[in-house]
């Protein structure tokens, strides 16, 4: 498997049922998402650690898939970085929207925790990205909704998929350690 395959959702999932992880690709990378956005850094090592608490019990990966997640992580951030090439890590299009939309909430519910974990000081950020952290919250929730896969439903879905990508770009505009941060002049 070379390191580009090693980024797509079905190669990814392979890659974690070969180790017999039980987490899916989905959460691997919104949970990835969340630490980048809440503010961790690129060379700051210690994500590694709340990557394993988060979705390992606090172990450390065999190393074929620590490297596909270190390769994942700095995909992420280089992602964020181009805004324009940020996607999340769901099934292709052609797979049934029962399965992606579970996908999608995994994705949700798992950038929060690794957000969470990085991100203390929620009060700090802007009511956008607040209310935004709210709505992603809700998304976890959303399945009941989607009772039937039709052009309604699939549309719904694509809302879903973008309102997530602009609530993690929004979260790493104002937390990320991707970019300086500007000054804000100081009021005398």
């Amino acid at each position: 498997m070379n390191d580009n395959a090693r980024l797509n959702f079905d190669a990814f999932t392979t890659l974690l049922e070969q180790h017999n992880m039980v987490v899916t690709a989905a959460e691997v990378h919104g949970v990835i998402c969340g630490l980048v956005c809440g503010g961790m850094a690129r060379d700051d090592a210690r994500w590694q650690q709340h990557f394993n608490d988060l979705l390992n019990d606090g172990f450390g990966l065999p190393a074929e898939l620590k490297k596909a997640v270190n390769l994942l992580f700095n995909r992420v951030f280089d992602d964020l970085l181009e805004q324009s090439r940020f996607e999340l890590l769901l099934p292709a299009d052609e797979e049934p929207l029962d399965d992606r939309l579970d996908a999608m909430m995994e994705w949700a519910g798992a950038f929060l925790a690794g957000f969470g974990v990085v991100q203390q000081e929620l009060n700090k950020a802007s009511p956008e990205l607040q209310e935004m952290i709210q709505d992603i919250s809700s998304i976890t929730q959303v399945s009941g909704e989607f009772e039937q896969e039709d052009e309604e439903s699939e549309a719904a879905f694509v809302v879903l998929y973008e309102h997530l990508k602009l609530g993690a770009t929004m979260a790493f505009e104002e937390f990320g350690k991707g970019r300086p941060v500007p000054e804000r002049p100081t009021l005398h």
